[in-house]
């Protein structure tokens, strides 16, 4: 099973805009990167980053359900920085990296469980996860996880 390799296709389809292809799956993705808020699409960045916290808040659920935790709420606030974002611009005379530095993830849970079994669960799904382990190679991952009594 360690040959298994997941597939996407992608197309520009016009400026700005790409179309990705997943299984059965077809969806529109932005610019790299956009710092207009009004911006009409996502940007592949922000899939990046919901990808991830998509990623921590359903295996922290399914290490939960495995250790019979009722957990009542779970949330993920994801952040990114870039080291350089003027690079990315193409500024001239910038000079730097245009990737991320920074990737900050706070989770939050709310619950009526014992705070230690909840980072039990917690320290499960991040040792499970392809995402958090990929980044946490690649980048300064800060993770936290405030737990509400």
């Amino acid at each position: 099973m360690s040959d298994f390799a997941w597939r996407a296709r992608v197309r520009a389809a016009r400026r700005g805009h790409t179309t990705a292809y997943v299984r059965q799956h077809r969806f529109t993705v932005g610019a790299p990167v956009q710092f207009d808020e009004q911006y009409d699409q996502v940007t592949a960045l922000e899939y990046v980053l919901a990808a991830l916290g998509a990623d921590l808040v359903a295996g922290f659920r399914a290490a939960a359900d495995r250790r019979r935790l009722a957990l009542d709420e779970i949330e993920a606030v994801v952040t990114g920085q870039l080291d350089n974002p003027l690079v990315h611009l193409g500024v001239v005379g910038e000079e730097g990296d245009p990737g991320l530095r920074t990737v900050g993830v706070r989770v939050f849970v709310s619950t009526d469980e014992e705070e230690s079994r909840v980072h039990q669960a917690w320290d499960e799904a991040l040792g499970r996860s392809p995402l958090a382990r990929t980044f946490a190679s690649a980048v300064r991952l800060d993770l936290s996880i405030p737990v509400a009594l």
